[in-house]
């Protein structure tokens, strides 16, 4: 267990290069190609991880980012056919994307059809990495059982994918401490974990790190990096 006299320095650790951990998003339907040109441009003065957009907005985002673009796949449900979510990731790939964040199938796995979930994932996971991507899995952990989240946190820490990521944003609720606890436990480090939905200042990114998540993915990147700094007295 981390003792509480330690936490202090063990978070400012984390400050110092949050930045890098971070997935910076904006996935907003309701706002213009400005919007994006906008995020982008301030979005690139921090060296995040990488930048996330709606697949759509790839070509966009890759064609003016110095920062690696990501895009998402059957975004928000995950109810898509296989064969559409191929092609998006195609199109990603095509577009000049480096990563895909990809929603599962849900209702398959409410559904217990654990040998439909890991063809998606299997084939999915296959046809990123011949393009070249990192691929993430989505599996909103806002709705889903602990059995159900065990499950499906197996399935892909054994498929070959690169991360599991929490949330859309799109739920009931945002990532918790506990859903990341839950993986972590589980499958340990067969798998990256990345912690996405609700996370908006350092100290909350910072606490989900030391429960195990390798990334935190957010649209309020830049308020926890400016935050970060605050804690450094930068």
């Amino acid at each position: 267990m981390i003792g509480l006299i330690r936490l202090p320095t063990l978070l400012n650790d984390i400050f110092k290069n949050i930045n890098s951990r971070i997935d910076q998003t904006l996935l907003k339907f309701n706002v213009n190609e400005k919007a994006f040109i906008d995020f982008i441009n301030m979005s690139d003065n921090y060296n995040f991880r990488s930048l996330v957009v709606p697949s759509v907005m790839v070509p966009l985002a890759a064609s003016i980012a110095k920062t690696p673009v990501c895009g998402v796949v059957g975004f928000p449900f995950g109810y898509h056919p296989v064969e559409t979510k191929i092609s998006e990731v195609e199109y990603i790939a095509k577009s000049g994307g480096k990563e895909v964040d990809v929603v599962v199938n849900v209702i398959n796995l409410k559904s217990k059809r654990y040998d439909a979930i890991e063809e998606e994932i299997s084939k999915l996971t296959k046809m990123a990495h011949e393009l070249g991507l990192v691929i993430k899995f989505i599996v909103e952990t806002s709705v889903l059982e602990d059995e159900e989240l065990l499950k499906i946190a197996e399935i892909v820490a054994y498929s070959g994918a690169d991360f599991i990521k929490t949330n859309t944003g799109y739920g009931p609720r945002g990532a918790s401490l506990r859903d990341v606890l839950l993986i972590k436990n589980h499958v340990g480090d067969n798998i990256k974990i990345k912690a996405s939905g609700g996370i908006r200042n350092a100290v909350d990114a910072g606490f989900f790190i030391i429960a195990g998540a390798d990334v935190i993915g957010s649209s309020s990147g830049i308020k926890i990096v400016e935050d970060a700094k605050r804690f450094l007295g930068l």
